[in-house]
């Protein structure tokens, strides 16, 4: 399954990288939200994860974005600027989960993703998708 990660930091999108990878996730990466946009436009990723706090474009206004290109993508949030107004702003915007960085259990985010993962395999095979 196809995983987009978008965050700024580029030792967290290594990390993130690595450790969805050896879970079997098919992983890209980017720094730029920008950049995020044009590949949600030329792949389908069901499955983003994002920073909040990024140049050029907020990782808010990138859900909204990710959401109207394909309204069925599972994105979880990340930040390190915690706050209730960002929690309510991106769970409201179609958010499916939020973790404020740094991670102290990388392995909640690992289960999010793949409680996520799960959710669109039943969804595919409801509707007889193979991919």
């Amino acid at each position: 399954m196809r995983l987009l990660i978008v965050d700024d930091e580029e030792e967290i999108l290594h990390m993130l990288r690595r450790n969805f990878e050896m879970e079997g996730y098919e992983v890209t990466t980017t720094p730029s939200p920008r950049e995020a946009l044009e590949l949600t436009r030329e792949v389908l990723f069901n499955l983003v994860l994002t920073d909040i706090k990024m140049p050029g474009m907020s990782g808010v206004d990138l859900l909204v974005e990710i959401k109207r290109i394909n309204p069925l993508a599972n994105v979880i949030i990340m930040t390190g600027y915690s706050s209730m107004t960002h929690v309510v702003d991106c769970l409201g915007q179609g958010a499916i989960d939020y973790f404020v960085k740094p991670f102290n259990d990388l392995d909640l985010i690992i289960r999010a993703v793949d409680q996520a993962r799960e959710r669109i395999q039943r969804w595919r095979a409801a509707m007889g998708v193979e991919r």
